[in-house]
């Protein structure tokens, strides 16, 4: 069976010399060897960052003659190993005015520049068989701590090298449409210091200076990190899209099923369906469903809210889980209040009205049983010399593809004694 270290390794594309290295580590290790493993997988660990030096840029504050001298040394086999070893202790410089003039190599925190040498001492205790014992753990303790934080160790910084990867992933001229996002969203925890989460989804979510449309592709990774990161990843972008309406209008659109990582107090939720609810269009009575799925409305307060949400309603686009919810929660009987009860329905221009809401109701006769009480309103809009067109284009979706709800009707206009408009006998017989 495989390593834990050597599935991570599959998953890298490290250079042929680093693989080398990881591979003759992992033998060492296997035959007890501790001390070899731990110094390989040491010189593995600085093989990959000295090709990100070379391979890299130049950072803009950084001299270019020290730079020049850097690379000459990485490229000479007796010197390279202490020359990255010195670009990762290499610090951003300020004159006297303390404004900085110089930048990083590397730009990581302090804590993680002591835990590489950290582990460069205990390199040294491998080299030079010093008296202090090396045994599996360390072995293991510094694959641990390079799976952790090789991904943050970058001329840019892990953050910014992040962000980078994900335009990449989004830009269909690099990155196959449908490729799993998954792995960068894994990456966030290892990649970006957890000081930083913060100064993260604010650039992800805020900085406009993508190449390609992210909208629907930010929703897509904010998502999946809900679903497989932890809380404190996923804190900073919680809070973000809360402080923004927008944001959080377009994601619950989305992703009404994670209404409940969003924390709301009862205020906010109220805010929520009182108000905001107003701007999500055709997803209006998705979100709604999933407040009442999730028992974010009070008892008491379903009636109202089942009044607020369906006057911008306009659409009855919902599953059949949703429809459910609302239909548990007396949904129907708020219909036959607001709409067809309303005084706009029957009377001077209600045709103008009624054709505003064609779609809901249409949609709404559609999802539930034949009804006696949106029969005879029909029938009385119907009656009238001018009425909906828009709704009765729809007459034939309604009935004509539903054979059973059309016998139902049936039914109750003969048990009812109804008599149908002209205009609409056509799609009642």
């Amino acid at each position: 069976m495989k390593l834990r270290i050597e599935n991570w390794i599959d998953k890298n594309h490290f250079s042929e010399d680093t693989i080398m290295l990881f591979d003759d580590a992992t033998v060492c290790y296997k035959a007890g060897a501790n001390r070899a493993a731990l110094l390989f997988s040491y010189l593995a660990f600085m093989t990959v960052l000295k090709e990100r030096i070379i391979s890299g840029t130049r950072p803009s504050l950084f001299p270019e003659s020290k730079w020049n001298g850097i690379i000459s040394k990485l490229l000479n086999e007796d010197t390279w190993e202490k020359a990255v070893f010195d670009a990762v202790k290499t610090r951003e410089g300020r004159n006297q005015n303390k404004i900085r003039d110089r930048d990083p190599i590397f730009d990581i925190s302090e804590s993680l520049r002591d835990d590489i040498e950290y582990w460069k001492n205990r390199r040294n205790d491998c080299a030079h068989y010093k008296d202090n014992i090396i045994d599996h753990s360390h072995v293991e303790s510094f694959w641990t701590f390079i799976e952790s934080n090789l991904s943050k160790i970058t001329l840019e910084g892990g953050m910014t090298t992040l962000i980078n990867k994900i335009k990449n992933h989004f830009n269909p001229t690099l990155t196959p449409a449908g490729t799993d996002i998954t792995p960068l969203v894994q990456e966030i925890e290892s990649s970006v210091d957890k000081t930083k989460y913060k100064d993260f989804w604010e650039i992800f979510l805020d900085t406009g200076d993508f190449f390609f449309d992210l909208s629907s592709h930010r929703l897509e990774f904010i998502n999946r990190s809900l679903e497989i990161n932890k809380d404190i990843v996923n804190k900073s972008a919680i809070q973000h899209i809360k402080k923004h309406k927008h944001y959080l209008k377009q994601f619950l659109s989305q992703y009404p099923d994670k209404i409940l990582r969003f924390n709301l107090t009862e205020g906010e939720v109220r805010n929520l369906w009182t108000t905001d609810l107003a701007d999500y269009n055709t997803h209006i009575l998705t979100v709604y469903s999933s407040l009442l799925r999730n028992n974010l409305i009070p008892q008491n307060d379903i009636d109202e809210a089942n009044k607020r949400v369906i006057k911008p309603a306009r659409r009855y686009s919902v599953n059949d889980n949703d429809h459910l919810v609302l239909l548990t929660n007396n949904f129907l009987s708020t219909f036959k209040s607001e709409i067809l009860n309303n005084s706009n329905f029957i009377g001077f221009k209600s045709y103008l009205w009624v054709n505003d809401r064609a779609d809901l109701i249409s949609e709404i006769i559609k999802k539930y049983p034949a009804d006696l009480d949106i029969l005879n309103k029909l029938a009385q809009h119907y009656n009238q010399s001018y009425n909906s067109d828009f709704l009765i284009e729809r007459f034939e979706w309604m009935l004509d593809t539903d054979k059973h709800k059309l016998l139902e009707y049936q039914t109750i206009i003969a048990n009812n004694n109804i008599v149908i408009p002209n205009i609409l006998q056509k799609y009642f017989n």
